[in-house]
């Protein structure tokens, strides 16, 4: 993994792609106020970009977005150096076996269904967290709550 920049804080980095505004003022509202530090990308380019200067530790991408393809955006950010294993959650919605057929297809890790619940988003969050820093989930109910692609 290519090293962070130095000024990089303690806390881990969540990126977050949505082009709605609304989406990521919300998310930014919570994940600040869980102390997490957020850098947002309105396109796909822009995400690149970001994911290549400083890596996240994880990323939030919005699949329903009608001008970025979060399939293939999130396709693309498994192949920069150093992003294979950076945990990619995805939130669309309603529910339906197509929202989670292209969760598949996207290489995302988990799926939350829009409306997003905030507790349901932060537990999804800590536990993807705590995958990539030990290679397991936690054993919780949160893993019923989400759908995990791998």
């Amino acid at each position: 993994m290519p090293p962070r920049k130095t000024s990089r804080s303690p806390r881990p980095l969540i990126l977050v792609i949505d082009e709605n505004e609304q989406n990521r003022v919300m998310l930014r509202f919570y994940l600040t106020k869980e102390y997490y530090d957020v850098v947002e990308a309105l396109t796909s380019q822009e995400a690149f970009q970001k994911a290549m200067e400083m890596p996240p530790d994880l990323v939030m991408i919005d699949l329903n977005n009608p001008h970025l393809s979060g399939v293939l955006t999130a396709q693309r950010l498994r192949s920069i150096q150093g992003m294979s294993h950076v945990p990619i959650i995805a939130y669309a919605g309603p529910d339906s076996q197509a929202c989670r057929d292209a969760v598949l297809a996207s290489g995302c890790d988990a799926y939350v269904i829009k409306p997003v619940n905030p507790s349901v988003m932060m537990n999804v969050i800590k536990s993807q967290l705590h995958r990539r820093s030990t290679g397991v989930l936690p054993s919780s109910d949160v893993t019923q709550l989400i759908f995990a692609a791998k």
